[in-house]
């Protein structure tokens, strides 16, 4: 805006600051790595007739659900949620218990009813991921190499990855390890000796499996020997690129800081520039109100850009990744069987259960910080369902008694890979569609205190001959 004076005809311009906001505008454009567009869905009001376990934390929220699990470093809960119009689900959250101001639990009869109802609707939880600064990290050295370590409930993971790289690491392992658990609740409760190590190179962790003699290409694999899940990625080279866009954006937040500071010194100059130029005071309140609410838009916009660069940082961060985690996931879901749920020797989990659940823990959605399991991979779904829609679908009673032979080199193998497909959507829907894996049901499946073969273990799971399933299940399929 151009004011002129009555006295002097003087130009007085916003230049100046608006300068410096276009050029801050740039460095936050091309401060970010790469951009992934997302949207995190927001919680709605859970159920005004039930009653729940109550967290009052000491930043004035509020969280009202299920205590899942305490311990002295955490608290696992189950935030239950119903938005207007859709159906109810669970937000599962790890907890700092310093952070908790008051707990208020339910009575256990009201705790039992709660933990009934919650079942039914369990395996649709969405999984939040907790905080990064609250991972405990160890540094060793091994070789020459800096390792950062941390001793988790469940695992314990290695990393040759930077610092921040390998606090990302653990959030996303622990929070696919709460999946698990909401899937297939653990039979022991108490830490294995299961490892994990992460490298922060492919070409680390490529040579590490040449010199145990191993020709996987995989970025990750298990070894049950070992009890040991291996990964690697490019994480080293993502971080050094995140860390100098993150120093650039804390440069730009600081500019902006400074500016705001500054921003009533300013004004006063120009206020008293006015007056000695003539102008009244009413022109001087208008261009005061004027050049206020335009800096205080500018600000804002810039603050919001910061936050969705930090945002589009960390989606960059999964597009990375991507490959990594999808099979870290898959190869650590096997570790988290026969280490949690099938610890006994005589107590196995079905080859086809347990390819299929893999799958789609390969494959949860994140969005924001929540990870979800529950929702179909659309590209196996389209290819099993035109598998079904052709003259010879796999019969399900082959898939429930394959062997291992049957899924041996799927890359390759069409057969093996027809067997993968039809094992994820058999675990799908039982899983999401039927429920039959709570606990009720799963546990003594699981036990086949019978010993029942596949096929016969396998009716008794569904309560019905496999052939009236076999239609039942494909009509479903086809109509999701």
């Amino acid at each position: 805006m151009t004011l002129r004076g009555k006295a002097s005809g003087g130009r007085f311009r916003a230049g100046r600051c608006r300068a410096a906001a276009r050029a801050l505008r740039i460095a936050v454009a091309w401060s970010v790595v790469w951009h992934l567009a997302g949207a995190a869905a927001s919680p709605a009001e859970a159920p005004a007739d039930w009653k729940f376990d109550v967290l009052e934390m000491k930043d004035g929220r509020t969280h009202r659900g299920l205590v899942l699990a305490e311990g002295e470093e955490e608290i696992e809960f189950a935030e239950i949620v119903r938005p207007p119009g859709k159906s109810m689900f669970a937000v599962i959250r790890p907890v700092s218990p310093d952070r908790v101001a008051k707990k208020q639990k339910l009575t256990e009869p009201e705790r039992a009813k709660l933990w009934a109802r919650f079942q039914q609707f369990r395996n649709r939880a969405r999984i939040e991921a907790g905080r990064m600064e609250d991972v405990p990290l160890r540094k060793t050295e091994r070789n020459g190499t800096v390792r950062w370590a941390y001793d988790g409930p469940w695992f314990q993971l290695e990393s040759t990855a930077d610092e921040s790289m390998v606090r990302r690491c653990v959030v996303r392992a622990e929070q696919i390890f709460r999946a698990y658990r909401q899937t297939l609740p653990p039979q022991r409760d108490h830490r294995t000796g299961m490892r994990v190590v992460i490298f922060g190179s492919m070409d680390e962790y490529l040579q590490h499996l040449r010199d145990a003699g191993l020709q996987i290409t995989a970025p990750a694999c298990y070894s049950a020997v070992q009890n040991l899940v291996l990964a690697g990625g490019e994480l080293n080279t993502f971080s050094r690129r995140l860390e100098q866009t993150q120093a650039q954006n804390e440069e730009v937040r600081r500019q902006y800081r400074a500016l705001k500071s500054s921003f009533s010194d300013r004004l006063s100059g120009l206020i008293q520039q006015m007056k000695e130029r003539g102008f009244s005071a009413a022109q001087i309140e208008q261009e005061v109100k004027l050049r206020s609410a335009a800096w205080q838009r500018e600000y804002n916009e810039a603050l919001s850009r910061l936050e969705a660069a930090r945002v589009q940082n960390e989606a960059a961060f999964l597009t990375v990744t991507d490959r990594m985690f999808a099979q870290l996931y898959h190869e650590a879901f096997h570790a988290y069987v026969e280490n949690y749920v099938c610890p006994q020797p005589d107590v196995t989990l079905p080859l086809w259960l347990n390819e299929g659940l893999a799958q789609i823990f390969e494959v949860g959605h994140i969005e924001g910080d929540s990870l979800r399991i529950d929702a179909p991979d659309r590209q196996r779904l389209a290819q099993l369902q035109k598998d079904l829609r052709d003259e010879q679908p796999l019969k399900l009673a082959d898939v429930v008694t394959a062997s291992e032979q049957n899924f041996l080199e799927p890359s390759s193998s069409r057969a093996a890979q027809r067997y993968y497909l039809y094992s994820w959507g058999l675990a799908y829907f039982l899983t999401f569609e039927k429920n039959l894996l709570r606990s009720d049901t799963f546990e003594s499946f699981l036990a086949n205190v019978e010993n029942f073969g596949p096929a016969a273990r396998f009716t008794r799971l569904v309560d019905m001959p496999i052939a009236k399933f076999e239609r039942l299940w494909r009509d479903a399929i086809l109509a999701l």
